[in-house]
């Protein structure tokens, strides 16, 4: 098969992993939520990104904001009209098993949160899909819960996909997961689609990489934390082991894109 060939995807196992077959859910409390936001959308287009709110229930969009065309190739219309399972069916397939146990990772998490926890709660992944046109854009996709049931599962989620596809080298793909006070960083080989949990970055690499990505020199960072410059190179190579990253500027981006600085 082609790698960029669409196929045809059964939302049973979707559902299955945001255990959806057991939500209730309450359509018109969500329907028309930010709509009517004109400096949001503005904004949106602005950074080349769109937003929609997700009936977990029925996989269903209530509703999307922003210009998905310009992000994915997909007009908003067919998103609305056709659902969520037309957007899974242009995930690359090689992107669609990380796809799958990125989610089922999310879920996971999210049913263990408190209350309290839940209302910081961020997800953030990336995969590959497909345009009209054959292209592939790489998206990374953050996810917010609007409303979970009784068990913790989300029944309403607030998706953001923005466009990454210079930002992030291909044959890898990276979940986020945080609730404010923690940050839990995982990657899935798209070759093998095995997942590990890398190992995070202190306060003071994540200090020196928000230095870093200001432009700053390795020497200039040694001046203004009072440490050496061997120092600073030293946390420059534990982070770039530490994510698995080839140089410098893959590690901001991917900080930055994962939302780390």
């Amino acid at each position: 098969m082609n790698d960029t060939q669409s196929v045809t995807f059964d939302l049973t196992t979707i559902r299955k992993i945001w255990r959806s077959d057991i939500l209730q859910s309450e359509v018109k409390e969500i329907e028309g939520y930010l709509r009517e936001t004109p400096l949001l959308i503005d904004t949106l287009n602005l950074r080349n990104s769109s937003v929609a709110i997700i009936d977990i229930q029925t996989m269903r969009y209530l509703c999307c904001l922003g210009d998905a065309e310009q992000v994915i190739g997909w007009k908003n219309e067919i998103l609305m009209q056709e659902g969520v399972r037309f957007f899974l069916s242009k995930i690359l397939p090689s992107d669609y098993i990380g796809f799958e146990i990125m989610s089922a990772m999310t879920t996971d998490y999210v049913c263990k949160l408190d209350d309290q926890k839940v209302l910081s709660f961020k997800s953030l992944f990336d995969f590959r899909m497909v345009r009209p046109d054959g292209s592939l854009t790489r998206i990374m996709h953050q996810g917010v819960a609007l409303k979970r049931d009784t068990l913790g599962n989300i029944s309403f989620l607030l998706a953001l996909i923005s466009d990454i596809t210079h930002l992030k080298r291909d044959g890898r793909q990276h979940l986020h997961l945080t609730h404010g006070s923690e940050n839990l960083i995982y990657e899935v080989n798209n070759e093998t689609g095995i997942s590990r949990k890398l190992e995070s970055l202190s306060d003071r690499e994540r200090e020196i990489a928000r230095l870093i990505g200001k432009k700053l020199t390795s020497e200039d960072i040694a001046k203004k934390l009072f440490i050496s410059t061997h120092t600073v190179n030293t946390h420059r190579q534990n982070m770039l082991k530490k994510l698995d990253m080839g140089d410098t500027m893959e590690l901001i981006n991917f900080l930055t894109v994962y939302q780390l600085l």
